[in-house]
């Protein structure tokens, strides 16, 4: 699901700040993506899906903090300094899940709506938005293959309805379109301890403000926990993201004065931290996730927060 990105810069500012100081344009248009690394962690799916009710839902509430101090460019071997960026989101989410069953799963989906804070400081310009961000939404189909293990695939597509001008230093959306085939899973390999993963694959449509495409990128989720007491689990979550293809503006790979950067500019980080899973009124939860970002590139580099309050219900 999309729910956080990084704040862009204006692509006329990015180029003139790329000449002066030999910097190039970051991977992806100046380093934001549709993705939301991390958004999700323990229990990524339900389990016992076929025992489930018609009709179900549940209201997710997320919240996330990013900051970042640095800002790297391995494609020119170094990190720019003097760069923060700082991001707040307040993320609603719906999930439903019919009695409908496809290819043999539970058909259902979701709708997430991002309303964001952005602020960038960067080469002694500053820049701060408060609006709503892209919508993301979904189909997915659940596959019950046992009380302790579910696999869900799903389509996310990201609409560009959040608050954008290129020529502003901070953005609440990327105005572009984004499809991304996604494949998860929960497993339960003991009693006490849960696995859960997320992949998803984007291809980034043109920004018509820009013609700029976004190169694609792989995207895994990850998280392990263990059960402490009835009510608690402790655990590690993360995540890891690679950009696989370069940019193109105007038709054409992006360049950094006229020459091909040899790794194409492309974006990579991992992400690991700790993470703790409260169940309360026997069915609804809440968990709070930590990660530090390290081998960044090309990309900024900083510490990500989750918290995330999920509700099930029934009508």
């Amino acid at each position: 699901m999309n729910t956080i990105r990084l704040p862009r810069l204006p692509l006329a500012v990015s180029l003139s700040i790329a000449a002066s100081l030999s910097l190039p344009v970051q991977a992806t248009e100046n380093g934001v993506d549709n993705i939301g690394p991390g958004t999700d962690g323990f229990f990524v799916l339900p389990l016992d899906v076929d025992n489930l009710p018609d009709n179900m839902f549940a209201f997710n509430l997320y919240y996330n903090h990013y900051e970042a101090k640095n800002l790297d460019i391995s494609s020119l071997g170094g990190k720019v300094p003097g760069v923060k960026i700082t991001s707040d989101a307040i993320i609603p989410r719906l999930d439903y899940l019919s009695p409908l069953r496809v290819f043999g799963g539970r058909l259902g989906g979701y709708v997430a709506q991002p309303y964001m804070r952005q602020q960038v400081e960067m080469f002694g310009m500053q820049g701060e938005r408060n609006s709503q961000g892209d919508t993301t939404v979904a189909p997915i189909i659940l596959w019950d293959l046992g009380k302790n293990l579910t696999v869900g695939a799903a389509l996310e597509i990201t609409l560009p309805t959040g608050d954008y001008d290129p020529m502003r230093l901070a953005n609440t959306g990327n105005n572009f379109y984004t499809y991304k085939p996604l494949l998860s899973a929960t497993w339960l390999p003991s009693e006490r301890t849960e696995l859960s993963a997320k992949a998803t694959y984007s291809f980034n449509q043109e920004n018509p403000d820009t013609d700029y495409r976004s190169g694609q990128l792989f995207h895994f989720d990850y998280s392990a926990s263990y059960r402490v007491t009835d009510n608690l689990r402790l655990g590690v979550n993360g995540y890891y993201l690679k950009q696989t293809t370069d940019d193109e503006q105007y038709g054409k790979t992006v360049t950094f004065m006229g020459e091909k950067v040899d790794d194409g500019v492309r974006g990579q980080v991992f992400a690991i931290g700790p993470a703790a899973y409260l169940t309360f009124l026997q069915y609804a939860s809440i968990e709070a996730r930590w990660a530090k970002e390290y081998a960044v590139e090309n990309r900024p580099e900083g510490e990500m927060l989750w918290v995330k309050l999920n509700l099930p219900f029934t009508l």
